[in-house]
């Protein structure tokens, strides 16, 4: 009786979690706050791109930092997700940049540039030594003088790993968002790829707008993905459908199965950037948890003039293709990069946050040619410097200047420069700041970062909420994300 007892048990186990394979829907995202079940993560495949924290640079060295800047918000999103399941956190998906991207923030450009710089240094929370320099990157906002045709080719994964309910049939909701902001005269193609592609719209209108749904919702996850030639077939249809100074996009929608008929992904990163050159990008979206490869759709999405992003709901979907729509299709600036050189006299030392992967030559940065983020109209890209003063260095000239170089999307791609200096330390730093380090620092506990120094989950917890910061839904949800994780480590 006591090894049919045990035998009875051990089927509960395996019951009780082979149920629960897919997404939200396992028996570990429904544990609450059981920090044991943190590292059940069995069956993950999932891929980021290699991230190598950047070291502190003397500025009798090199005085000049150069970064690549866009509007991708993937590495929040995923990370939203491994923290309410409970699921290890690897340092690679801590992607700083694109978790200072995903909010909003209150800088206005009321500049005749479709960027402007923001910069604001002030006292570094985790490190009394430091101070933390603030690049906040305004693109001006989308009006409906920059309306333009649109032409999209939707490029879906239906092989059967997309099955789970946070993958195909999340994926179907999400996009219905973008279909009710169709106008009229846009363009839309429907591709899908598993062991082979299909193509089940060619070049619809954008006021059959019930025919497109019913497609989308008509898709099925079923069959291996063994490859097939979804990429070229997509861009084929870009090109047949293509609308002179339109926004003309593929948008490739996967767990991460990439096997869309080119198998290298050098190749793949190839073939985008030649058909970037002829004006049709490519924006990824990432949907589900095991088989997520963020390293390549991060990758491609720097190939292909667009973004990356992770939708884990509705209400992410909702953000990205119905509150934040503009932004997300209509590009104002290309190849945006920014420099920030440090007046040597008054500056130590630097150390870029983030940005490991971003990072230009200053023969790059001089480079007209050279090939850099996009940014989308309305939104703001921020980047933080960690940053050590020589004694005495305020008050005594420019500590610093930034330096912006872009192609004007909306003026015949026109190179513009704008240039902005920051002479005086902050002592009452603005909202956004405070924000804005509020989740470097979490980010830093997040990654077990060498140069985290006093951060900590409760201190972050208490700036917010001292100060006010929760100013929208979005910044309530990452306090609560830190509280979560807070109590879990308890540190």
């Amino acid at each position: 009786m006591k090894k049919l007892g045990l035998f009875l048990c051990l089927l509960l186990v395996v019951a009780l979690f082979g149920c629960g394979a897919g997404g939200d829907n396992s028996a570990m995202g429904n544990m609450g706050g059981m920090s044991g079940f943190e590292n059940f993560d069995e069956g993950n495949n999932n891929e980021y791109l290699e991230l190598v924290e950047k070291d502190f640079v003397n500025t009798s060295e090199n005085n000049k930092v150069n970064v690549s800047l866009d509007s991708s918000t993937a590495a929040y999103g995923n990370l939203r997700k491994l923290i309410k399941n409970l699921y290890s956190i690897p340092a690679d998906a801590v992607n700083i940049e694109q978790m200072l991207n995903y909010f909003p923030y209150s800088y206005k450009n009321e500049t005749e540039n479709q960027l402007t710089s923001f910069l604001e240094l002030s006292a570094c929370p985790w490190n009394a030594e430091s101070h933390l320099l603030s690049v906040a990157v305004k693109a001006k906002e989308y009006t409906i003088e920059n309306d333009r045709p649109n032409n999209f080719v939707f490029l879906i994964d239906t092989s059967g790993s997309m099955y789970s309910n946070d993958k195909l049939p999340l994926l179907i909701e999400s996009f219905k968002f973008l279909i009710d902001n169709l106008k009229e005269n846009d363009r839309v193609s429907i591709v899908t790829y598993a062991s082979s592609d299909q193509v089940l719209l060619d070049g619809g209108y954008g006021h059959e707008k019930a025919k497109i749904s019913a497609i989308m919702s008509d898709l099925e996850a079923y069959g291996s993905t063994a490859g097939s030639k979804g990429i070229q077939t997509a861009y084929e249809l870009a090109s047949k459908y293509y609308i002179p100074n339109g926004n003309n996009r593929v948008f490739l929608a996967t767990d991460g199965d990439f096997n869309v008929g080119i198998s290298s992904t050098s190749a793949l990163k190839n073939f985008i950037s030649e058909k970037r050159q002829t004006g049709i990008y490519l924006s990824l979206f990432g949907y589900g948890y095991g088989n997520l490869k963020s390293d390549i759709m991060d990758t491609l999405a720097q190939a292909g003039n667009g973004n990356y992003y992770y939708i884990d709901s509705l209400l992410e979907a909702q953000k990205v293709f119905g509150t934040e729509l503009g932004g997300t299709l209509n590009t104002v600036a290309k190849d945006a990069k920014a420099q920030v050189e440090f007046n040597q006299d008054l500056v130590e030392k630097y150390r870029l946050i983030g940005y490991e992967n971003k990072q230009l030559t200053d023969e790059e940065f001089e480079d007209s040619e050279t090939d850099a983020g996009e940014i989308g109209a309305g939104h703001v890209t921020v980047c933080l410097i960690e940053v050590v003063l020589k004694d005495g260095a305020e008050g005594t000239g420019d500590l610093l200047k930034c330096v912006l170089r872009y192609k004007d999307a909306l003026d015949n791609d026109m190179n513009k420069e704008v240039v902005t200096t920051c002479n005086a330390i902050t002592t009452n730093p603005s909202d956004d700041f405070l924000f804005q380090a509020s989740v470097v620092e979490f980010a830093l506990v997040l990654r077990d970062s060498k140069y985290k120094g006093d951060a900590s989950t409760a201190r972050v917890i208490e700036r917010i909420e001292s100060k006010e910061l929760v100013s929208d839904d979005y910044r309530k949800e990452f306090l609560e994300l830190v509280k979560i994780y807070n109590e879990r480590h308890l540190d």
